[in-house]
């Protein structure tokens, strides 16, 4: 899996990837040769070589630039090898995937000063290159910063490659014997499983099955649909939103012109 970023600490441009893969690969015969270890400066020159003969391929870069880049002392690149997680891990494995699909933007290091028109954007660490941990702009450049990262439409961050992608997957789960086929599956009823409220509590920091009166644990009973039923059960309860007034039909006003006999409109005198 790969996840395409952007920006930096300070929401500055900063192209990278971060990279979610097995310690090793998948051979034709469908055995997995594990690998020992990962040497990030082999990584880091062959991402090197492999993404300016990409450039040079589009017509990018000339291949004289190239050939200059690649000579050059210091790479421009850079590779860091993390420490392998097991696949029991779970924990560790979803703190990885929240990592690697985190927003650019943190409203909690956003400070904006109204009175003064300036956006201050606080980073984790200290920038060598600055020579400090903020950013202060004014609030057009704070925005300009931002659309920087916005994707294209129909362009995605979150790649999958090899043996996770959506094509092998399929490819793979069709040769599988024994497992029946889409028009053998029998329809599966679609329900909420019991992590909705987990994600929840996650996201808003509120936990949906806690009272909001004795602080105790609710039980679920009951997964409403209708329409008529949930406005019947909330208006006894009183919390059925305030009914609004129609507004009227809008008032279209007709205007009547002298047209020929062709049905071409005839100037007034």
């Amino acid at each position: 899996m790969v996840r395409v970023a952007t920006a930096g600490s300070l929401l500055q441009w900063h192209p990278h990837t971060h990279v979610v893969l097995t310690d090793g690969a998948f051979s034709n015969d469908g055995a997995f040769h594990r690998l020992d270890s990962w040497d990030a400066d082999t990584v880091m020159r062959l991402f090197r070589e492999r993404l300016l003969a990409r450039l040079v391929e589009k017509h990018a870069i000339s291949q004289e630039l190239a050939t200059k880049l690649m000579a050059w002392k210091h790479p421009g690149f850079s590779a860091h090898v993390g420490a392998p997680i097991s696949a029991d891990d779970t924990q560790a494995l979803e703190n990885l995937a929240g990592y690697v699909t985190r927003n650019p933007l943190s409203l909690q290091r956003l400070v904006y000063l109204d009175g003064q028109q300036a956006v201050i954007y606080k980073g984790l660490k200290l920038n060598p290159t600055l020579g400090r941990n903020f950013e202060t702009m004014d609030p057009l450049e704070w925005l300009a910063r931002m659309a920087d990262h916005i994707p294209d439409p129909g362009k995605h961050r979150t790649l999958f490659y090899g043996y996770y992608a959506n094509r092998v997957r399929g490819d793979r789960a069709a040769l599988e014997p024994g497992e029946p086929t889409v028009e053998e599956q029998p329809a599966k009823k679609r329900r909420c499983t019991a992590s909705w409220a987990r994600l929840i509590s996650k996201v808003f920091h509120v936990d949906p099955l806690t009272c909001a009166k004795c602080g105790g644990k609710l039980e679920i009973i009951a997964y409403l649909h209708d329409q008529v039923s949930i406005s019947k059960i909330l208006d006894h309860l009183g919390l059925s939103p305030p009914e609004t007034a129609k507004p009227p039909p809008a008032v279209h006003e007709v205007v009547r012109v002298a047209v020929d006999e062709e049905g071409r409109e005839i100037e007034a005198p």
